[in-house]
């Protein structure tokens, strides 16, 4: 992921890793680990763990058994003017806010979305053995697995890829 940076902030923090790895612990309200912050930013471990250690090390960091936090709040507030970043569980969070108006419009543009299993099928595409089990599961009708769990038998992969089967 390519992630546009204001090159003034870029020319105050001197690196476009370390302000991307500054950035994204300035928007987290929780410590995350090197390895969450280089997933968010988009960014290679081995070049966030330095700027870790480096923040650590100016005190704009604090490491803990849980993770990295920013401890300056001037720099906190700082890069949370200027730099948003944002990931699935802060953005699912924001949108249990949402009124039921964009619920529903987040709805519509859902059911608008083509879900033929063909659809996205290249040209003389010919599923594996295993592509093709999963495909019949996907057709497996709900009764069938209830059933299945009802005797304490395995249900379908789709459940258990969910977590909600045996």
């Amino acid at each position: 992921m390519k992630t546009a940076v204001d090159p003034s902030l870029l020319s105050l923090f001197g690196s476009r890793t370390r302000l991307l790895t500054m950035a994204v612990l300035a928007n987290a309200d929780e410590p995350l680990t090197g390895y969450r912050v280089a997933v968010i930013a988009g960014l290679p471990r081995e070049k966030v763990y330095p700027e870790l250690r480096k923040g650590i090390a100016t005190g704009l960091l604090r490491s803990s058994s849980n993770g990295f936090r920013m401890v300056d709040s001037d720099v906190r507030a700082l890069l949370r003017k200027r730099v948003r970043i944002r990931w699935d569980e802060e953005w699912d969070r924001a949108r249990a806010g949402w009124n039921a108006e964009t619920r529903s419009q987040l709805r519509a543009m859902l059911a608008s979305i083509p879900t033929d299993a063909t659809y996205l099928r290249p040209k003389g595409w010919k599923p594996s053995s295993s592509a093709r089990k999963a495909i019949r599961e996907m057709g497996r009708l709900a009764s069938k697995d209830t059933e299945l769990s009802r005797r304490g038998l395995r249900t379908s992969a789709r459940l258990d890829w969910a977590g909600r089967g045996r």
